[in-house]
């Protein structure tokens, strides 16, 4: 096991953090707040954030070029250009907004966007979420009963695509054939100990391992930031100052700073979330994470 420092790099109380990006041209670090509703640009040199509301609630979003990112929101899908600040739908939901939205999701290494739904109210059954995969003219369904979207990652080489069900503690990988963009062949990647959190948003580094955050559950438990090795082993766990780390992405100039978005959810805890919560962390590793594959419509 290894350790690495935490450290709070923005201090702001997001209700739900998420979705890390590192955009290399920019070198800047964009997220998402969820239940705000907006996606934010911060810039770790200045320390600046940006902000742009978005028109429904958002779960993901990938970078396209041209300075500008695709967003899954609880509607659908929505093209933004952040220099103007134009924003436009370009394809709706195959699912029941009312019951469902979008949640995690990712680019594979040829540009298809991958995202799965979580329940947008109480009444969903597990049986209703599913993977969808978008190019840009039409979204479909690909893998259904997901549970909870989340930890959606893909191999460096794109051979291997991930995703986790955060309930059943369960990350689960997938022969990925990068021509059709077909996943196969699942199979239990890893079962997260019942002491650790929950897993959650993810990441890989260039060894091919698999980076997810793992979250408290609404009655406690150690949160912090586990690394998996390409065969499922357990190999770093890094503690965090906070209960709920949403998901994790690597940036800064070499791709080693380790950043982790959190949230506050007071309302789904049962204890009383420190005052950091909601706020951007970050850690210097000895790892270096992959760019991010743009967006490419077909």
């Amino acid at each position: 096991m290894g350790i690495y420092q935490v450290t709070r790099a923005l201090e702001v109380k997001a209700e739900l953090g998420e979705c890390p990006l590192w955009c290399v041209e920019d070198q800047c670090l964009y997220w998402l707040d969820i239940l705000a509703s907006t996606i934010n640009r911060f810039d770790p040199q200045s320390g600046n954030n940006s902000v742009w509301s978005l028109p429904a609630v958002p779960g993901c979003f990938a970078f396209r070029d041209g300075g500008g990112a695709i967003v899954a929101a609880q509607d659908g899908m929505y093209d933004i250009t952040f220099a103007t600040g134009h924003i436009e739908r370009v394809c709706g939901s195959a699912h029941d907004p009312k019951r469902l939205r979008f949640n995690d999701g990712r680019t594979d290494r040829q540009g298809r966007l991958w995202v799965g739904t979580v329940r947008a109210d109480r009444g969903v059954d597990k049986s209703e979420t599913a993977y969808y995969k978008f190019d840009g003219r039409s979204i479909e369904k690909v893998i259904a009963s997901i549970g909870t979207a989340n930890g959606t990652a893909f191999s460096p080489d794109g051979k291997t695509m991930y995703r986790a069900q955060t309930l059943d503690r369960l990350i689960f990988a997938y022969d990925y054939d990068a021509a059709t963009g077909t996943p196969s062949r699942e199979r239990v990647f890893a079962v997260v100990p019942g002491n650790l959190g929950m897993p959650d948003g993810a990441t890989v580094d260039t060894e091919s391992a698999y980076w997810v955050a793992l979250l408290a559950g609404p009655d406690g438990g150690k949160a912090g930031i586990a690394r998996y090795t390409p065969d499922g082993r357990l190999d770093l766990y890094v503690e965090v100052p906070v209960p709920l780390p949403t998901m994790v992405a690597f940036g800064g100039s070499d791709m080693s700073t380790l950043f982790i978005t959190s949230g506050r959810m007071q309302e789904w805890v049962k204890y009383e979330v420190p005052d950091a919560a909601g706020s951007i962390f970050a850690a210097q590793t000895s790892f270096h994470g992959v760019p991010e594959t743009k967006f490419r419509y077909a």
